[in-house]
């Protein structure tokens, strides 16, 4: 039973993660952010590599929210992301 206490009480104080961050799931990234997909491209084979705390995108003006380090980039799926590019 304390470890259960424990384990909620852990998961109640962490933070909300900003856009750009590694996350597995929507609730972990900050309101309005989502925990979507990035893709890597090998020709025409597309692999999901990882998921961040984002926004889908039609362009890169459609990225200005996140701030100026992030561009619209396509996925696998027919959504496109808003991926951070610089430091």
């Amino acid at each position: 039973m304390k470890a259960l206490a424990f384990a909620a009480l852990v998961a109640c104080s962490s933070s909300p993660l900003p856009a750009g961050a590694e996350c597995s799931a929507s609730s972990d990234c900050d309101k309005g952010l989502m925990c979507l997909g990035v893709a890597q491209f090998t020709g025409s084979a597309c692999t999901t590599v990882g998921k961040t705390c984002s926004t889908t995108c039609t362009d890169d003006p459609s990225c200005a929210p996140l701030g100026s380090a992030f561009k619209c980039f396509a996925t696998c799926t027919t959504d496109k992301v808003c991926g951070k590019v610089g430091p």
